[in-house]
């Protein structure tokens, strides 16, 4: 796709009930999460830092640090609408499960983050027992899942009590389980001539979010694509 982009992935049992008000509960704070500092521990960033306090951006960026923060206070819905507006974002339950794959087309790593915490609160809706792996990569990729070999960013698990991540986890055994996602996602996300994200069929959105008006204006944040400490974004 030749720029940075983000996806990340999960299968959530849970029923109906609970996926509609999860779609409609704000973002958990950060501590639905045990140990969100070792998010890139044992994976491809290995040694990085996430940025989840926001001090990059309000370093590099600090314009978009309102933006970012009211994001964290959203619910699913209101964060995903404008995104499934815009193409490449699958939202749906669909078999007594959650299904989430947003691709976030030339986007940024802050924001991803963000995106993280809808499924880290989905836990607290989930069907008892349940333990959801949320799978997330990114980098000059194609939209699909990573290739055999590829490392991904980070492996959460979402159970009924919280989140946290883990630096192992069988991918070939998670990869089998998204690909049903993936292939929904791909047939139905076909880029354009010009290459951008074209706009997603219904069978990828759950009907809560396709019944939601469009944005009229822009939602992107003011500066450019947030990538990781080591590359600060760059700020108009």
């Amino acid at each position: 796709m030749g720029a940075r982009s983000f996806m990340l992935a999960t299968r959530t049992p849970m029923s109906r009930d609970g996926f509609d008000t999860w779609l409609r509960t704000p973002l958990p704070d950060l501590d639905v999460i045990a140990n969100p500092s070792a998010m890139y521990a044992g994976w491809a960033l290995d040694g990085a830092e996430p940025d989840w306090d926001l001090t990059g951006v309000a370093a590099h960026c600090p314009s978009a640090l309102a933006g970012l923060r009211t994001d964290r206070t959203k619910t699913p819905l209101a964060l995903l609408a404008p995104r499934a507006a815009q193409g490449f974002t699958l939202l749906r339950h669909r078999d007594e499960a959650l299904e989430v794959c947003p691709y976030d087309h030339h986007g940024d790593e802050t924001g991803t983050l963000t995106s993280l915490l809808m499924p880290a609160g989905a836990g607290r809706l989930a069907r008892p027992g349940t333990e959801a792996p949320v799978l997330y990569w990114g980098g000059d990729v194609h939209p699909g899942l990573p290739m055999p070999g590829d490392e991904p960013h980070a492996v959460m698990l979402v159970t009924p009590t919280g989140a946290r991540f883990v630096d192992t986890y069988p991918l070939d055994t998670l990869i089998a389980a998204l690909t049903p996602i993936e292939t929904d996602f791909l047939a139905a996300t076909v880029p354009g001539d010009d290459g951008n994200p074209a706009p997603d069929a219904p069978a990828l959105l759950d009907p809560a979010l396709r019944a939601r008006p469009a944005p009229t204006e822009p939602t992107e944040h003011p500066c450019g694509p947030l990538l990781p400490a080591s590359e600060p974004p760059a700020c108009p």
